[in-house]
């Protein structure tokens, strides 16, 4: 099958890192079952075109411990330590691609381009301190097999304290905030799904509710660690799916909002973390998708009035 080049929009690009906007629909990275036409083979494209950009290991001094070393030994060892620099500092054969997200759920995703942004990426990602925040509109009611197996608790976030409350509590108040902890699983009965079950890997996610209309409501959604399907998982066995989404949501009827949705109301909006080499912390956004803002404006207009007012981040 010949292999189709998709326009990935670039958020940023440097030396070291780039950071894109996935549509919906594209399957990040090639599988056994989607081969080729994926936003990892648009990459590779986009930066074979682009060729290197130049970059050259700076002149270092020889060390200390080479005084005395013969000429010949201080040529080999100048070259295995430009070598090094090249190795470490230079630009990878292909990208390191940092995390993903479901085909269906379009935003941002980060790829290192040098080992030692990789490193700098991976160790943030293991201790949790990069922030990525999803805009989510999810509805009341989900499937019976997405019920907890497992412990799973719901707390309020209200500053320092926490307060258990029913999941059927949940968006009742614009600017509330939640979380959502149970281990998650991948479900023995269906391995394409995932649930709150005793063998799962600890999972937590924290949720604010932006706006809310009728049955459905605005989520800021901010995986604190990343399991497979968390958002929409965790959503679901509290008892609320994402609008949209044909695989933790039940069928939706021909005349409801959730209908005119072509693919679940996911995307991940931004990536907070820290840039190598200067360890500066930034965010970086992906714009709501279109077909997303059009619904809003439709369905849930004080959702994107809170776009356009920038007003989507929570505390806390």
């Amino acid at each position: 099958m010949a292999q189709v080049n998709i326009d990935i929009p670039v958020i940023y690009q440097d030396h070291h890192l780039l950071i894109v906007n996935k549509p919906a629909g594209l399957v990040i990275h090639p599988t056994y079952k989607h081969a080729d036409g994926t936003m990892w083979d648009s990459i590779l494209v986009y930066l074979a075109e682009q060729g290197g950009d130049g970059w050259q290991p700076e002149e270092l001094p020889d060390k200390p411990q080479w005084a005395g070393a013969p000429e010949h030994i201080l040529v080999m060892l100048r070259e295995q330590q430009r070598a090094k620099q090249w190795q470490e500092d230079g630009l990878l054969a292909r990208p390191c691609l940092l995390h993903r997200i479901d085909k269906d759920t379009s935003g941002v995703v980060a790829l290192a381009r040098t080992e030692r942004a990789r490193r700098h990426l991976v160790r943030q990602f293991y201790d949790h301190s990069i922030v990525k925040r999803y805009l989510a509109v999810v509805h009341r009611g989900s499937p019976h097999w997405t019920r907890p197996r497992a412990p799973f608790t719901v707390h309020m976030l209200d500053g320092s304290d926490q307060q258990p409350v029913a999941s059927a509590e949940l968006l009742v108040v614009n600017g509330a905030r939640y979380a959502l902890d149970g281990p998650l699983q991948r479900d023995p009965e269906d391995r394409r799904r995932c649930i709150v079950g005793p063998y799962g890997q600890a999972a937590v996610t924290k949720v604010c509710v932006l706006a809310a209309r009728g049955e459905y409501a605005l989520l800021e959604a901010r995986p604190i660690t990343g399991r497979t399907h968390q958002i929409r998982a965790h959503l679901a066995a509290a008892g609320f799916a994402i609008a949209g989404d044909a695989t933790y949501a039940s069928p939706a009827g021909e005349e409801t909002p959730a209908a005119k949705l072509s693919r679940q109301f996911l995307h991940a909006y931004s990536l907070e973390l820290r840039r190598y080499p200067d360890n500066e912390r930034q965010v970086f956004v992906a714009p709501l998708a279109d077909d997303l803002v059009a619904w809003l404006a439709a369905y849930l207009p004080e959702g994107l009035e809170l776009l356009h007012a920038g007003k989507t981040v929570c505390a806390g």
